[in-house]
């Protein structure tokens, strides 16, 4: 692509800066803190590094449920218009562009919190679509 298609805040090779002050500084902690961890449990002879813990001070106040519920909040307007229209080509489109839609509320550094075991989450839409959400563990 020509460099007219491109944001004026990219990087000539590819990417965009992280201009926010206080994120590239809670991104360098939450680093330092892992880094440390993995020191740690290393110079203690401990070289078992799946027990590291993730900061809390990078986890969004919600959990994976709500977030995974409130990131697809586009299905519905490009799902009812799929299946009003009598095109299968255009209907596929519209089905493609749903899924992708939700790419850009779910990119981002905070992580939600991981979901307690059997809490539901259900979130309602103004055109009167349900998402329910659940988490169960299942023990084979």
């Amino acid at each position: 692509m020509k460099d007219e298609y491109r944001p004026q805040y990219s990087f000539k090779k590819g990417g965009i800066e992280l201009q926010s002050a206080e994120t590239t500084s809670l991104i360098r902690s939450a680093g330092y803190e892992v880094i440390k961890q993995i020191g740690r449990k290393i110079l203690n002879g401990d070289f078992n590094l799946t027990t590291i813990s993730f900061p809390i001070k990078v986890m969004l106040p919600i959990t994976i449920l709500q977030a995974v519920a409130s990131s697809i909040f586009q299905f519905p307007v490009y799902l009812n218009i799929a299946g009003l229209t009598k095109d299968p080509l255009e209907r596929f489109k519209l089905i493609i562009v749903s899924t992708i839609s939700c790419f850009h509320s779910s990119s981002h550094f905070l992580k939600p919190l991981n979901p307690i075991l059997g809490e539901t989450y259900e979130m309602m839409y103004n055109d009167g679509s349900r998402v329910i959400r659940n988490f169960i563990l299942i023990i084979s």
